[in-house]
């Protein structure tokens, strides 16, 4: 398995950095692009903070004078809608955003609310670009997804973790109900399974669990090496992690995405050294001063960190700069294909042969998983807590990793009945 230099990967896209085309005029015409995702709810540590990462970009692109299409210049505004990860919020802000503000492109977490939204942004040709790559679908030609490593880092994870510790035998994981938490789940499992794990627990509980204790100390009696939270909800995962620590188990923990903050409100740091996760933090030694991300992070840091003029009363998270990639991906395809028409924007993204983003340079592709290739497949980052705060330890490949297992992988997710030809 392939470990991808951190310094052959050191671009990402910028205004300045986008496709230009000589003289420009200044931005006489606005766009309109959406942020349709969870700002409320046990989901919103998925959401909320990625308003961030969009508006710096929106921001950044309206200072130099708009986004430049191969000449003429436009203004960009972005507007939200709140979905509560619910299919009926998110079709209703859907059409609000589309209906009302003509929207070219929306940002969105996915999973439950990306089967809801799909038949009418399919309809009304909208680029919607999902967090998790697991809603790429043959009948969604306008949905998006990989600058967001899910689950491409959850199928990862368990070979890593016997990487790092070659005794380990048993992995335990569990997800919420959702279409989220299933499909990726099943990715993972089968992942496990062929990297020699014994999977001793695999199941989802209800989106209403308020009690975790009962979940954890099922988990716990199949004594578990590594319990692995997969898309666990940020507000999920605070509550599991508690009840791990509550109940003395001391193996391995693995996630999609641990918030750090919010969980060593309830468990000492200790209790994470060693936790394993995909979304750094870009003030991290590892990416280097003079990086893109420690700039993103000193450009976050100066407006929305402590005494910033929108003082946001925390700290960076990985989902800061994570909705934002996939927003800079469809900017490079507008401005490839000279156009906001979402059949000529996905084709030039297709076509690419290399597209920069924050987490290194990636190349559309997918089918193999998705029956279409919608995905941008990036380097995949691994992260280990070192004394309360989130490291990088490797920058890995995926493609390199999943083609000699990939029949098998996909015979678990089909005995699941969760291929894209299935669901």
């Amino acid at each position: 398995m392939k470990q991808v230099s951190k310094f052959l990967f050191a671009a990402v896209v910028t205004t300045s950095m986008l496709l230009t085309t000589g003289s420009v005029r200044a931005a006489s015409e606005t766009v309109n692009i959406g942020f349709l995702a969870a700002l409320s709810g046990p989901d919103a540590g998925w959401g909320l903070p990625g308003l961030t990462g969009n508006q710096m970009f929106v921001d950044r692109v309206n200072a130099e004078g708009g986004l430049d299409v191969c000449g003429k210049r436009y203004k960009l505004n972005m507007v939200s809608f709140d979905d509560e990860a619910t299919g009926s919020k998110a079709l209703q802000g859907a059409k609000q955003l589309v209906l009302e503000h003509d929207v070219k492109f929306i940002s969105a977490i996915g999973g439950n609310p990306a089967d809801a939204t799909h038949p009418f942004l399919t309809q009304k040709k909208v680029v919607y670009a999902s967090l998790i790559s697991g809603d790429i679908k043959p009948d969604r030609p306008y949905l998006i997804a990989g600058g967001d490593v899910t689950p491409r880092i959850d199928m990862m994870r368990p070979l890593y973790h016997k990487q790092r510790n070659p005794d380990q035998k048993r992995w335990a994981v569990l997800s919420q109900d959702d279409t989220i938490g299933i499909v990726s789940q099943a990715w993972e499992v089968g992942s496990a399974l062929v990297d020699g794990w014994d999977v001793v627990y695999d199941e989802h509980y209800s989106l209403d669990t308020v009690d975790f204790a009962p979940i954890v100390t099922a988990v716990l009696a199949t004594k578990p090496d590594v319990v692995s939270l997969n898309l666990s909800y940020p507000d999920f995962v605070v509550s599991i992690i508690e009840q791990l620590y509550v109940q003395g188990y001391k193996g391995g923990i693995s996630a999609n995405y641990l918030d750090s903050e919010s969980i060593l409100t309830k468990v000492p740091k200790e209790y994470l050294e060693g936790a394993v996760d995909s979304f750094p933090l870009f003030n991290d030694p590892w990416w280097g001063k003079d990086s893109p991300q420690y700039r993103f992070y000193q450009e976050w840091t100066k407006r929305y960190g402590p005494g910033g003029p929108d003082d946001v009363k925390r700290g960076i998270t990985g989902i800061d700069w994570d909705h934002v990639i996939m927003l800079e991906v469809w900017a490079q395809g507008v401005q490839s294909a000279c156009s906001f028409d979402a059949d000529k924007v996905v084709a030039a993204l297709r076509k690419a042969d290399s597209i920069d983003t924050l987490l290194g340079a990636g190349k559309f592709t997918g089918s193999d998983m998705w029956g279409i290739d919608n995905m941008i497949a990036t380097p995949v980052p691994v992260n280990e807590h070192r004394d309360g705060v989130k490291r990088v330890q490797k920058l890995l490949d995926f493609y390199e990793w999943f083609e000699p297992r990939k029949d098998k992988i996909i015979a678990h997710v089909r005995s699941k009945g969760l291929m894209h030809d299935q669901r």
